[in-house]
C-alpha cells in the first residue's frame, strides 16, 4: 500500500484501477478496511493499485475529492472515479464493490 499525498497522487491515478483509502491514525474502522483491501490486492494478484491518504497530513486531497468522513474508499478506473464507499464496511461489501471494476 502506497502513502498518497499531493506529490504522487497524479502518478497513482495513472493505473488502470486505483483504490484510494482516506483514513486517519485514530480510526479503527479505517485500519480494518485497509487490512481487508491489502488482502484483496494479494488475492487478485495486485490487479489494482492500493493507496492510503491520511486526511490529517494531506487535507487538500480529501477536500478536493469531497471526502467529509473516514473511512472512505474511492475506486478509480483510468483516473476517473467509478465508485465511492463510506463508513465501516465488511470485507465482503468491499470485495463486491471492487470486483465489479477489475
Amino acid at each position: 500500500m502506497k502513502e498518497i499525498d499531493e506529490t504522487n497522487l497524479a502518478e497513482f491515478l495513472r493505473h488502470q484501477v486505483s483504490v484510494l483509502i482516506f483514513s486517519s491514525p485514530w480510526c479503527t474502522s479505517c485500519k480494518k478496511i485497509s487490512s481487508s483491501l491489502e488482502g484483496l490486492a494479494r488475492k487478485h494478484d495486485d490487479r489494482f493499485c492500493l493507496g492510503v491518504c491520511d486526511i490529517s497530513t494531506s487535507p487538500s486531497i480529501p477536500s478536493r475529492m469531497q471526502v467529509f468522513s473516514v473511512p472512505a474508499v474511492i475506486i478509480f478506473r483510468d483516473g476517473h472515479e467509478v465508485e465511492r464507499l463510506q463508513g465501516s464496511l465488511s470485507e465482503t461489501a468491499v470485495a463486491k464493490a471492487l470486483e465489479g471494476h477489475l
